[in-house]
Parts: C-alpha cells; structure tokens; sequence
C-alpha cells in the first residue's frame, strides 16, 4: 500500500514552533521602531505641506498661509481664506513648540516666507523629536 502525500503533525509543529520563535524575536523590535517612524512621517509630512503651500502662493500669485495648532496638534493650509487643505499629527505625535509669530508660516507670491527663519518642532510619546526649519527664502528642511 503506498503513503498517501501530505505532512506529519510533527512536521507541522516544527514550522509552527519557528514561525513562533521568529515572531517573538521581531514583534520587540518592530514596537521600538514604530515611535521613530511615526514621528519622521509627521515632520515629512509637515514639510511637504510647507512646500504644498509655498508653491501654490507662487502658483496663484497670492498669499498662502500655514496655521498650527499647538493645543490640538493640528495645521490647515489656507488662501485667501480658504481652507486648501488640513491635517493632524498621527497617534502619539504632537507639536511640541513653534517659533513663527502667530503660530502661522505664510508664503507670498515670490514663494518667500514672512520675514523670519523659524522652527516647528514635533515630539512622539518617546521624548524624542524633529525640527522643520522654514529660512526667509521659503525652503524647509528636517534636523
């Protein structure tokens, strides 16, 4: 009589039993990883509504503002009066402190920011924290 095709319950447990060592290995890491990655997605995102709002000013020969909220941990791309777009810090990411008068980084029709070189700093549940930096001419980077 020949064997009928297939795995043995041993085989079975075997796999199982690595699947499980493995993802007790990986799970810790992953966690650790997750507060890091949340909080260089917020500044990015950040920063692309910064460039968002500088070339739109640009664009529509006008001005473009971009208004935080520290307390809610929100910011709202506006032109002339008009909402074009807002946003919210994920989970366990806030807006920790602006150096903008006003809390607000407003764009003219050249693309230059108001008179001033400021920061947006935000900060995961971790402690830890980046800092957009908006310079005179209207570019922005992440430190």
């Amino acid at each position: 009589m020949r064997r009928q095709g297939g795995y043995t319950i041993i085989e079975i447990m075997t796999v199982i039993s690595i699947i499980g060592i493995s993802a007790s290995l990986v799970i810790p890491n992953v966690i650790g990883w997750l507060p890091k990655y949340r909080l260089h997605s917020a500044a990015e995102d950040i920063q692309s509504n910064l460039q968002l709002a500088r070339l739109r000013a640009i664009k529509e020969n006008s001005t473009t503002t971009v208004n935080f909220d520290i307390v809610y941990h929100t910011f709202e791309v506006t032109m002339r009066g008009e909402t074009v777009k807002k946003g919210a810090m994920p989970s366990g990411i806030y807006i920790d402190s602006i150096t903008c008068p006003s809390s607000q980084v407003r764009f003219d029709s050249r693309g230059l920011a108001n008179t001033w070189i400021g920061d947006i700093v935000v900060k995961n549940s971790v402690g830890k924290t980046k800092t957009i930096t908006v310079n005179i001419v209207g570019n922005s980077k992440i430190n």
